[in-house]
């Protein structure tokens, strides 16, 4: 009996054993950091698959570092950080959810350096 099959719903399939030779798909990323002492914002945006361009939205993962353990978030909402960098009243009170008074100003701080170099679009 061949240890590498299993049957399931009367279809019979083989194990495929994954080689260290095996080609994997990988994206590839650049990143952006501001820290406080309370808080960090890792900005991230994706390459495509040409390797050259990149695509037009971004992620940040969010640290606050008022408390261990450390919390983290993950933020892709563009459209939010856009609104909170403009004072939407609405994003704003969002942002304070997570953070501090100050910290929400130096997110503010950071929004708009990623507009500065062309990563956060409006």
């Amino acid at each position: 009996m061949n240890q590498n099959r299993i049957q399931i719903n009367g279809m019979w399939y083989i194990r495929e054993d994954l080689s260290e030779n095996k080609d994997i798909e990988v994206s590839y990323s650049m990143s952006c950091l501001y820290e406080s002492d309370d808080y960090c914002w890792e900005a991230t945006r994706l390459m495509k698959d040409d390797e050259v361009s990149y695509y037009p939205g971004i992620d940040i993962k969010f640290t606050d570092k008022r408390e261990k353990p450390w919390k983290e978030e993950h933020w892709d909402g563009n459209g939010w950080m856009v609104a909170v960098m403009k004072n939407g009243p609405d994003a704003v009170k969002s942002a304070r959810e997570s953070m501090c008074e100050q910290g929400v100003k130096d997110f503010k701080l950071f929004l708009n350096k990623l507009k500065e170099i062309k990563w956060l679009q409006q």
